[in-house]
């Protein structure tokens, strides 16, 4: 599999929220098999993409790192809906659409050096 395969068509509503968060947990899954495969170890307990990258021991492009890091917004508190209420309100078609392309070019990337 060289992508997890996008919910066809976005969802509505909130749900393109949750779309981008399982998103973040297959990039995190897909880094945690990174860093084993490059650390011969087992891989941090962590949801910070950025960190399991630099775990990796693996010279990570800074484009990259960029994206890692942006896209730790996706990873939120679900107890806490009202500090994320800003991030709903910016998580229209076009949004979600934009960064769905980005994680695509990312996961492929790290895809690419298992």
């Amino acid at each position: 599999m060289l992508f997890p395969p996008p919910l066809s068509p976005l969802p509505p509503g909130e749900g393109k929220i949750y779309f981008l968060r399982i998103h973040h947990l297959s990039l995190e899954k897909l880094l945690k098999a990174f860093v084993v495969k490059h650390t011969k170890a087992h891989a941090p307990f962590s949801h910070s993409l950025p960190y399991l990258a630099e775990k990796s021991g693996v010279k990570i492009p800074e484009r990259i790192l960029i994206k890692l890091r942006e896209f730790m917004e996706f990873h939120f508190e679900a107890r806490y809906p009202d500090a994320n209420k800003a991030f709903y309100k910016k998580c229209n078609k076009a949004y979600t659409a934009k960064k769905l392309k980005e994680i695509k070019e990312v996961f492929t990337w790290v895809r690419a050096k298992l």
